[in-house]
C-alpha cells in the first residue's frame, strides 16, 4: 500500500513568491485551485491507495474530504517536514508500504506519471523527481516511509540523496520532465499560462492564470 502524503500551508500563506502578480485572495483561490487538481490526479492514479492531505486550512480539510482524502490536521503551519511526519505517522500506524510525497504545486501531475514513478520503487529504496533547477524535491517515494526523514529546506534534492546513501537504501532518480516542472514564481505561471491546454494536467489552476495573466 503507498499513500499519497499532501502538505498544504494555509492558503493565504502559499505562493508568496507570485506576490507581484497575484494579491493575496488570488494566491489562495490559486492555491485551492492548485490542491483540487492535485487531488483529482492522484485519486486516478491506479499505484496509490491513499491519499492524505495535511493543513490546518479548513478549506484544504473540506476539499480534501470532498474528494475522498483522509485529512491530517495541523493547529497551524509547523513547515514542510512536520507536516510530512504527521503523514508518516499515519502511514506507518496504517502499515503503508511506502509513502509519496506530492506537492499541490505540479500544474503537468498525471496519473500516469504518478503511476510510473511508483513503478521504479522495490525493496529499500527512495525514489525522488527534482526541480527543474535540481534544487529541491518535487516528488519523493520512501519505501519503507521511515527510511529517510524529510529535508525540505535549502537544497532538498541533494539532502535526500545523501540521506539515503547514508542509509544505505537505493536511490531511484525520475527525471519526468511534468513532474520536474513545478509554479514557484511568476516565470513559473507565465510559462504554465502560455502552454497548449493538452500538455496540461491541472487544467482548473492554468485556467485562473491564463484568466489573471491576460
Amino acid at each position: 500500500m503507498t499513500i499519497a502524503i499532501i502538505p498544504v500551508k494555509k492558503f493565504e500563506n502559499a505562493k508568496t513568491r507570485l506576490s507581484s502578480i497575484l494579491d493575496v485572495q488570488r494566491r489562495a483561490h490559486l492555491s485551492e485551485l492548485m490542491l483540487q487538481d492535485t487531488l483529482v490526479a492522484l485519486g486516478r492514479a491506479r499505484s496509490v491507495s491513499e491519499i492524505a492531505v495535511v493543513s490546518s486550512d479548513r478549506r484544504a480539510k473540506e476539499l480534501a474530504e470532498k474528494h475522498g482524502a483522509t485529512v491530517l490536521a495541523q493547529e497551524r503551519d509547523s513547515g514542510v517536514n512536520s507536516a510530512v511526519a504527521l503523514g508518516d505517522a499515519h502511514a506507518e500506524k496504517n502499515g503503508a508500504a511506502a509513502t509519496l510525497v506530492v506537492p499541490a504545486d505540479l500544474p503537468l501531475l498525471v496519473p500516469a506519471d504518478v503511476d510510473a514513478l511508483c513503478a521504479l520503487a522495490g525493496g529499500r529504496c527512495i525514489v525522488i523527481c527534482p526541480s527543474l533547477r535540481y534544487d529541491g524535491t518535487n516528488v519523493l517515494l520512501r519505501m519503507p516511509p521511515s527510511v529517510i526523514p524529510t529535508s525540505y529546506d535549502n537544497n532538498s534534492y541533494e539532502a535526500h540523496v545523501r540521506s539515503a546513501k547514508d542509509a544505505k537504501a537505493a536511490v531511484h532518480v525520475a527525471k519526468m520532465e511534468r513532474l520536474m516542472f513545478d509554479v514557484d514564481t511568476p516565470e513559473d505561471a507565465r510559462q504554465l499560462a502560455s502552454m497548449p491546454g493538452e500538455k496540461i494536467g491541472a487544467k482548473e489552476t492554468a485556467a485562473f492564470l491564463k484568466r489573471m495573466l491576460r
